[in-house]
């Protein structure tokens, strides 16, 4: 019993559902058998059990005392149970919308030719879907579903009347809309990730030609999809990003939480190319995405702060030279990494806050302190301490640990290519550098050639900032 679906949804109610569920067990109109009720109370106390208390045979003596265990009986009490609790969750769910609570009654009147409970029920779910703030796919699908279950009202009344066959259709359109375009965003972000499939948008093209012919951009969720859309598809076309930003930033409240963080990675993820193409606007818009997106909570997952996102933040703000909000960003969020996590993470980000701010002996210290289980997180703390040891004139340690990095990156074939090749020319520029006779005008003109056609080529503000700044 310990696997069974049973006690895997028995573990992931609250405190207060599993009171709940105990009253409802109670009442002989959801269950008449008191031998479920014994079962739901013995396994209440073992849920957090690991042992044997949560087999089957340790369960039937609490529930059949003195009893010879039946299989089989005991399988027919437990589907018993879980029965019961399945209708405790669907029946809770509808209890607590609104919306869908008095569709459902419109469809259960309108069946019963109950014309005044139809009307009453109707008129209040249509007035709880328009006071709730979402205006997603859950306003519009709704939005149809009030639409549709009006039109067989008004049918079976009578069919020689004007009935809402326009507002239906229009309703349907708007949903099918938004909702093939979330989807199609959602194919981009996946094929990013898993590049081997290969994903058939079917009717996309048209939808994004009719979506924009027909005005129907105004729908926020019809909108933000589009323009998402359009913005990871035409990066060229910085308006549909404008766009989106805009509407990130100011329309956020019609979305749910899952729904406003997939829209803020995929406007971090526009930001990304742009940056690694040198604008350094981009640096600023994406750090506004970030502190945002931390501040509000959104990019928090289940309460939790994934390291990357930590250190992107930083990373952003100090682009920015909000070195402030960094620090304060470090010791606030903190809290939120995976405990495992935390000690490391921590350490890199304050790392290359006091490296930005020249504070190069504390960088440092972080720095060597701390092994990084994080293959991209060990290679980006070597460079930190590869700029450091140049910039401090520690040669000896920058040519060893230009080496020790060139030999790490040929050890890790797990490494994206792309990344690997920007760090190998890094590493092939810095050893020029080294030996580049400052002096020498001509000498530093193909050095700042070299770093500024070198593609890919990671630290190239960096290296260029360095052909005059020794």
């Amino acid at each position: 019993m310990q696997k069974s679906v049973l006690v895997e949804i028995l573990r992931s109610l609250e405190k207060k559902e599993m009171r709940d569920l105990n009253k409802w067990l109670q009442s002989p109109a959801h269950n008449q058998r008191q031998d479920v009720v014994r079962l739901f109370d013995y396994l209440g106390k073992h849920l957090s059990d690991e042992g044997e208390s949560l087999g089957k045979e340790v369960a039937w003596q609490a529930v059949f005392p003195g009893q010879p265990y039946d299989d089989a009986y005991m399988r027919q009490v437990m589907y018993f149970l879980l029965k019961a609790v399945e209708e405790y969750l669907v029946f809770s769910y509808y209890t607590r919308d609104g919306v869908r609570y008095q569709l459902a009654l419109s469809r259960i009147y309108r069946r019963r030719k109950l014309d005044k409970a139809y009307k009453q029920a109707h008129r209040l779910g249509w007035e709880n879907l328009h006071k709730q703030p979402l205006r997603n796919d859950f306003y519009l699908l709704n939005k149809f579903f009030f639409e549709q279950v009006e039109y067989e009202h008004r049918m079976n009344i009578t069919q020689n009347a004007p009935v809402n066959l326009q507002e239906t259709a229009d309703a349907l359109e708007r949903w099918f809309l938004e909702e093939r375009l979330r989807i199609s965003k959602d194919m981009l972000a996946h094929q990013s990730i898993y590049q081997k499939i290969n994903y058939d948008h079917g009717l996309l093209q048209e939808v994004l030609a009719y979506a924009n012919n027909k005005a129907m951009l105004h729908e926020p969720a019809i909108g933000v999809y589009y323009n998402t859309y359009m913005a990871l598809t035409h990066p060229e076309e910085e308006a549909y990003f404008d766009e989106l930003e805009r509407r990130i930033h100011n329309q956020m409240a019609f979305f749910n939480r899952s729904e406003v963080r997939t829209l803020y990675l995929a406007a971090l993820n526009y930001c990304v190319p742009k940056i690694n193409q040198g604008r350094q606007d981009f640096y600023r818009r994406a750090f506004e995405l970030y502190r945002s997106g931390v501040e509000t909570k959104i990019l928090l997952e289940n309460d939790n702060l994934s390291r990357y996102t930590f250190l992107n933040t930083v990373s952003s703000a100090l682009k920015v030279g909000e070195f402030d909000w960094a620090e304060k960003f470090v010791e606030n969020f903190k809290q939120y990494l995976e405990e495992k996590q935390r000690h490391g993470t921590v350490n890199f980000g304050l790392a290359r806050l006091f490296f930005e701010k020249g504070e190069y002996d504390t960088a440092q210290r972080y720095l060597v302190a701390f092994e990084y289980d994080d293959m991209l997180q060990n290679i980006v703390a070597k460079t930190m301490l590869l700029k450091i040891y140049y910039e401090q004139d520690e040669f000896d340690a920058f040519e060893s640990l230009l080496e020790s990095l060139r030999i790490y990156l040929q050890r890790k074939e797990a490494l994206d290519p792309t990344r690997k090749a920007a760090y190998k020319n890094m590493i092939s520029l810095m050893k020029k550098m080294l030996h580049l006779n400052i002096y020498s005008k001509p000498q530093k003109e193909k050095f700042r050639e070299m770093a500024t056609q070198t593609n890919p080529l990671a630290e190239r503000e960096w290296l260029l900032r360095q052909v005059d700044g020794k």
